[in-house]
C-alpha cells in the first residue's frame, strides 16, 4: 500500500514530504478531502521510470527491426559521420 500524505501537510512542510519520498522510494499520494489528487515521487525513482521507459522503447525498436549492430571502430565513426551530416542538414 502507497504512503500518502493530505494536501494540507504539503503546504505545512513541503520539504518533509519530499524529503519522506525520496527515503521511501515509492510514489506518496496526495489526499484531499480523502480523495487521491495526484502522487509525489523522490528523484531516484523518477530516473528509474524514465530509464526503464527508454529502454522499453529501445526493445520496441530492435523488436521492430529499428536498430543496427556494428561491431567494428570503423563502423561506429562512419555512423557517427551520417549523424553528424544529418544533423547539419
Amino acid at each position: 500500500m502507497f504512503n500518502t500524505v493530505s494536501a494540507r501537510q504539503i503546504q505545512r512542510g513541503y520539504r518533509k514530504v519530499l524529503e519522506n519520498a525520496n527515503k521511501s522510494k515509492e510514489p506518496i499520494i496526495v489526499m484531499s478531502n480523502n480523495k487521491p489528487l495526484g502522487a509525489i515521487i523522490g528523484i531516484d525513482l523518477l530516473e528509474k521510470l524514465q530509464m526503464e521507459a527508454v529502454l522499453n522503447e529501445a526493445l520496441k525498436e530492435y523488436k521492430a527491426g529499428k536498430t543496427k549492430t556494428i561491431s567494428t571502430m570503423e563502423e561506429l565513426e562512419a555512423d557517427f559521420e551520417e549523424m553528424r551530416k544529418e544533423a547539419s542538414a
